[in-house]
């Protein structure tokens, strides 16, 4: 061997010589992160809006608790597999597999649970009117704006993750946030009608989660 070829590459120290320590993520602190954040959220929404008032009779209808718990199930399954697939090693896993089925069978399901409760529902009023389209639009600002710092804490992951399909990982990202969002506003609005929901609360949802498909692949490393 040359004498040479022992001598270090100038390119090399340059490429290097900005480098520094890369701390390991801690998915379970990423976790409790974003339920404090959730947490923090939830009560400053209560100081600034009510709880609906007619909340502990709305607690006992059925359609109350699918709505609440459609949209908890989609932002956990949504928030696992963000935190998975940050992973690049469990990229290709089974696990994370099965959360995109999990998502892919979840909503549908959720929705189909919704319409067979609304099709039991007595003395159904006109369309237009069950989709109250002002209340709508304000359902939809809502659930968007409660979204964002969610949003924002999931970009901050993503920089600190190395996700190999980063807009599909962005799309489960926002697909949390407005679901997350969406479980907050639940406490304030007094919709519970499955058409209402699927509308306005599923738009929410589908916006966001597109807006950060586009928006948070900008933002990773990789």
């Amino acid at each position: 061997m040359s004498i040479e070829r022992l001598h270090p590459d100038p390119l090399i120290d340059v490429l290097v010589a900005d480098l520094g320590s890369v701390q390991p993520r801690r998915p379970a602190r990423e976790m409790l992160l974003i339920v404090a954040l959730l947490v923090a959220e939830l009560l400053l929404f209560l100081l600034l809006q009510d709880a609906r008032q007619d909340m502990p009779a709305a607690m006992a209808t059925p359609v109350f608790w699918w709505k609440w718990f459609t949209f908890a199930a989609i932002a956990g399954l949504a928030m696992a597999a963000v935190l998975v697939s940050l992973d690049p090693a469990a990229t290709n896993r089974r696990q994370l597999s099965r959360l995109w089925r999990g998502l892919g069978v979840v909503a549908p399901l959720a929705l189909a649970v919704g319409w067979l409760i609304d099709a039991g529902a007595a003395g159904r009023a006109a369309l237009l009117a069950r989709l109250d389209w002002r209340e709508g639009l304000d359902c939809l600002m809502n659930v968007g704006l409660l979204s964002l710092p969610l949003v924002v804490a999931m970009g901050l992951l993503m920089r600190r993750g190395a996700s190999t399909q980063p807009a599909r990982t962005a799309g489960a990202a926002g697909l949390a946030a407005a679901a997350f969002g969406a479980v907050i506003f639940a406490v304030h609005c007094p919709h519970d009608d499955p058409l209402y929901v699927t509308v306005w609360y599923g738009g929410a949802v589908l916006a966001v989660a597109g807006m950060a498909r586009l928006v948070l692949p900008r933002l990773t490393r990789w």
